[in-house]
């Protein structure tokens, strides 16, 4: 992409050239099509770029070399093709790293506006530095602006809102992890989300910065909210159908010593007294039971999420 192919002969004439005419070396016209090869670059370069020919064609292997010309830096490959006839590959690093550099930032970007959930990081003096399409939108509905790259993160937002976050990203700031589920009304109805702040470090371990994801789980509140409802209402039932069903209990448990009053011969009254106590002691632990694992369930629902300290 950044690679120019030149065909050179012995005594440094290029004889075809496959380039970028934007590159810095024919913007300033050091390149004539008639000129010779030490001609692609400034005087200093000369003798250099005379050495390195002649090495290549005198070796028959590839020779490199590499040099700054201007604020670019370059690498040339050459080597032998034929007898009097020379293969060269000059390489703009810069602006091939540049380029690199700016399809990953590109790829990065489309990753992350890919994200369903807000997805933002700030340096340390609160400039915004990523942000995704979810994260834009949501500031542009609550603010009524529209946030830019490079603006201060707490451009926009009301007192209240500063006064709240300003300590929280601090503490991220400060090393910090944190993780908080928080209500909020939009469009007068309950919105709930899940906000989890980190620190961004350098390859040096300092923090250079916070990176923030809000995930939307009302979805998953509500249901877990239903859940709870019904769970309340499971555990009333029970309770009440427990004490409900002890007092009949109670009472066939007391009517048991009764049948010794009764004109059944002592086997019929035994076999009924042990049928009656095996009934139930059944219903007993049955009852029991169910109010044992409605409790079990109810204590599985109360792990809610809260901020870290």
């Amino acid at each position: 992409m950044y690679n120019y192919t030149f065909k050179i002969a012995r005594d440094g004439v290029i004889r075809s050239f496959d380039a970028d005419t934007d590159d810095l070396i024919f913007k300033n016209g050091l390149y004539k099509a008639d000129g010779g090869f030490s001609s692609l670059f400034n005087s200093s370069h000369t003798d250099l770029l005379n050495g390195f020919l002649t090495r290549a064609f005198e070796s028959g292997r590839l020779q490199c070399i590499e040099f700054y010309y201007g604020d670019d830096f370059y690498q040339l490959k050459c080597i032998r093709s034929q007898a009097d006839e020379a293969i060269c590959i000059i390489t703009n690093n810069t602006k091939h790293s540049q380029l690199l550099k700016e399809l990953e930032t590109h790829n990065l970007q489309t990753i992350v506006d890919a994200y369903v959930d807000s997805v933002w990081s700030f340096d340390r003096n609160f400039s915004l530095v990523v942000a995704n399409k979810a994260f834009k939108t949501t500031r542009k509905l609550l603010d009524q602006q529209e946030l830019k790259i490079g603006d201060n993160i707490f451009m926009y937002v009301k007192d209240e809102a500063f006064k709240k976050w300003l300590p929280i990203y601090k503490r991220v700031l400060n090393g910090e992890s944190i993780f908080f589920e928080e209500k909020r009304l939009r469009n007068n109805e309950d919105q709930y989300v899940e906000i989890y702040l980190t620190p961004v470090c350098s390859k040096f371990k300092s923090v250079i910065g916070v990176l923030g994801i809000t995930r939307d789980v009302t979805e998953r509140k509500k249901a877990q909210q239903a859940i709870e409802v019904y769970a309340s209402e499971l555990e009333e039932f029970a309770f009440k159908t427990s004490h409900e069903l002890r007092r009949p209990v109670a009472n066939l448990m007391s009517l048991a010593p009764l049948i010794d009053m009764d004109n059944e011969s002592v086997t019929d009254q035994a076999i009924s007294k042990q049928y009656m106590n095996e009934s139930i002691s059944q219903l007993d632990e049955i009852v029991t039971g169910m109010a044992q694992l409605i409790q079990q369930y109810k204590s599985k629902l109360n792990g809610k999420p809260k901020m870290t300290e």
